[in-house]
C-alpha cells in the first residue's frame, strides 16, 4: 500500500521502475575496466598523465558503444543472439552464473528494497532471463521485481522498443507511466522510443553526452532513491 504520492517526471505520474542490469544494479563495469587497466600496463609511459584507469574507462567506454551498435545492428539482422553466444565463448563478455558473485552498485539493492510496494518493479537487459535470476537470487530480490526481460524473452532488444513494451504490458501499465533506469545511450533510446521515460545513470559505462537525451540524469542508481 502507498504512503506517499508517485513521483512525476516531465508532468507524467511514474507508476513503474524498470533497471537495466550492467552497470546500473550490478558493478560489472569497473569490473571490466580493471581487467583493461592491467592489460594496459605495458603502455603506461604512453598514456596521458600515465594513468591506466582513465585510459581504461575511456577504452572500455568506447568499446561499450561499438559493441551496442553492433548488437542492434546484428538484432536487426535476427544474428543478436549467435553474436552473444560467440563473444561469451571468447571470453568477451562473462556469463552470469550462480558461481560467480555479482556485486551491486551501492545502494541499489537497499533502493529496490525501498521501492518496492510503491511502484512495480522490473529489469530489462539484454543478459538472458537466466542470467538475470541468478542476480535476484544472490540478493534475495526475487520477490521484489515483478517482471524481468532479458534478450530471450522478446524478438527484439534494446535499443529497439519492445523490450519495454513488453515490461509494461506484462505489468498492465501504460508505457508513458513508466520510467526506464540505464547507464546507456541504448536504455535511453529504447525508453523513449516505447513512449517511456528514460533516466540516465552515470555509475556505468555512460557519460553525460551518452545520456544527454535523458529525461533526467543522476551521479548513480541509488540516487534515484532521493527522487522517487
Amino acid at each position: 500500500m502507498r504512503d506517499r504520492p508517485a513521483a512525476i517526471l516531465r508532468g507524467r505520474r511514474v507508476a513503474a521502475v524498470l533497471f537495466d542490469l550492467d552497470g546500473t544494479l550490478v558493478e560489472t563495469d569497473d569490473e571490466t575496466v580493471a581487467r583493461l587497466a592491467r592489460r594496459l600496463a605495458p603502455f603506461r609511459p604512453f598514456l596521458p598523465q600515465r594513468d591506466t584507469q582513465r585510459a581504461a574507462r575511456h577504452l572500455a567506454d568506447w568499446l561499450n558503444e561499438r559493441f551496442n551498435d553492433g548488437l542492434a545492428l546484428l538484432d536487426w539482422l535476427r544474428l543478436d543472439t549467435l553474436a552473444q553466444r560467440l563473444a561469451r565463448d571468447w571470453g568477451l563478455i562473462h556469463a552470469n552464473s550462480p558461481g560467480r558473485r555479482l556485486t551491486p552498485v551501492a545502494g541499489t539493492v537497499e533502493l529496490a528494497q525501498a521501492l518496492y510496494g510503491h511502484y512495480l518493479l522490473g529489469i530489462v537487459s539484454t543478459r538472458s532471463e537466466a542470467e538475470l535470476r541468478v542476480y535476484l537470487a544472490q540478493h534475495g530480490l526475487a520477490g521484489i521485481f515483478a517482471v524481468i526481460v532479458g534478450a530471450d524473452s522478446t524478438a527484439r532488444i534494446k535499443p529497439h522498443p519492445q523490450p519495454i513494451l513488453h515490461a509494461a504490458d506484462r505489468l498492465g501499465v501504460h508505457p508513458r507511466h513508466v520510467v526506464m533506469v540505464g547507464d546507456t545511450a541504448a536504455d535511453v533510446q529504447s525508453a523513449q522510443a516505447a513512449g517511456a521515460l528514460a533516466v540516465g545513470v552515470l555509475c556505468g559505462f555512460g557519460d553525460r553526452a551518452d545520456l544527454r537525451r535523458a529525461d533526467l540524469v543522476l551521479p548513480s542508481t541509488a540516487d534515484l532513491a532521493a527522487w522517487l
